[in-house]
């Protein structure tokens, strides 16, 4: 049985071609240059793709603190209310990081953890 790899329209021969073993950016597959078998993974696409796992990933930090912040609104905490925004905008920042435009290679790119005590995967 032969194994394909699809990019874009085109089908690929498996193996002809070195294909990525790690397939955390499958989608940012892109085909290989001319001169090479190696499939490549364009870092735009790769980039956007992390973003929307570190989005994904800071949901359940979002929810977590909307209940802390209420409990401080509750309370009448105001210093506890101040702290809480500021880390919920940390989490709204977290896909701007500029770990992730700096990134040159998938690996760099995973290695950018911008949510505390959070891994993206």
């Amino acid at each position: 049985m032969t194994t394909f790899v699809k990019i874009g329209a085109t089908s690929y021969k498996a193996a002809d071609y070195t294909v990525p073993a790690d397939r955390t950016f499958r989608n940012a597959w892109s085909a290989p240059a001319t001169d090479t078998t190696v499939i490549q993974i364009d870092m735009v696409a790769a980039r956007k793709i992390w973003q929307d796992k570190i989005r994904a990933a800071r949901k359940t930090e979002f929810e977590k603190l909307d209940t802390l912040y209420m409990r401080a609104l509750e309370a009448g905490n105001t210093s506890d209310q101040a702290a809480i925004v500021a880390q919920k905008q940390a989490l709204r920042d977290a896909p701007t990081n500029s770990g992730i435009a700096l990134a040159t290679t998938p690996d760099e790119l995973k290695a950018v953890q911008p949510i505390p005590n959070v891994t993206v995967v």
